[in-house]
């Protein structure tokens, strides 16, 4: 059964972002959260280690076994496969978030963004993605966009006086919604809604990795050994492609066939055969002369 439904799809496209459930298991989503806590070197059970001065919600952690087998689990990628209608993908090099709760009530949302560039439309389709890896009610530091946006960007745009900068505006008056959701689901939205990581206003940290796909460009060699480096060296991510942390202290994670393909290390057109001992050859031969 298709991760998404036709209803899924439809939603995708009037509101521009959907929720695939149970992408990966409840347990897979602990035994990940879990990773990243203990990256951070904090502890989901003592809520004095949540809370370090000049540190945001983001973990520059990449490379930890767990993060892989979610990156390239089976069902995550039919869900990126179903929105771009084409299952030869990549997959991208994010990190990971801890979004404790807010320790002031009088904290202001946080506003709201694009990761493109939005100088010159039209625009192209493109994706983002975040797992979480808590329940993640909408209070909790739940995802929010502008649902629709993807389809009135450009005429906003145009509306705007020539000398007003887009991401100045109170995006937040644009009309928002909180994404609550549990562990183990994916929302995906397009690239074109603003959005935003929303103050956690719960009880409970929220554990959250980003996770996005798009069509495979293995016709670039460069950028095809550049993913290859990214995944054997364990580099940092966001473009800095430095061997920090991780390179050293961890070995590469180990891929299953679909991993290799969506982390550009297989291209999609070879056909994978299945590993057959030596000896098992020689018995079958040794089977045809009898």
């Amino acid at each position: 059964m298709p991760v998404l439904s036709q209803q899924d799809l439809a939603f995708f496209a009037i509101n521009g972002y959907v929720v695939a459930r149970k992408t990966i298991t409840r347990t897979q989503a602990q035994r990940t959260a879990q990773a990243v806590w203990n990256f951070a070197g904090q502890d989901p059970d003592k809520p004095e280690t949540w809370y370090e001065e000049g540190r945001g919600i983001m973990v520059e952690a990449y490379h930890q076994q767990a993060m892989w087998d979610n990156r390239t689990s089976p069902r995550v990628h039919q869900a990126f496969s179903q929105v771009w209608n084409n299952d030869k993908l990549w997959v991208s090099h994010d990190r990971v978030s801890i979004s404790p709760p807010s320790r002031d009530p009088d904290a202001r949302e946080h506003g709201l963004h694009w990761d493109m560039n939005i100088d010159n439309p039209p625009f192209s389709f493109g994706v983002q993605g975040v797992l979480y890896l808590t329940d993640t009610p909408a209070a909790q530091g739940a995802f929010v966009c502008v649902p629709g946006f993807h389809r009135k960007i450009e005429k906003w745009l145009a509306s705007l006086p020539t000398d007003a900068q887009p991401k100045e505006q109170d995006l937040l008056a644009l009309g928002t919604k909180r994404i609550g959701a549990e562990a183990g689901d994916l929302i995906i939205w397009q690239t074109t809604l603003p959005h935003t990581a929303s103050l956690n206003r719960g009880e409970a940290p929220r554990v959250a990795q980003y996770i996005t796909m798009g069509p495979a460009g293995e016709k670039n060699a460069a950028e095809r050994e550049h993913r290859i480096a990214f995944w054997r060296e364990r580099l940092s991510g966001l473009g800095r492609y430095a061997q920090e942390r991780e390179h050293h202290e961890i070995p590469p994670a180990k891929l299953t066939p679909l991993g290799r393909k969506l982390a550009g290390i297989d291209p999609w057109h070879r056909k994978v055969q299945s590993y057959a001992h030596p000896l098992s050859a020689r018995r079958r031969q040794r089977r045809r002369f009898r």
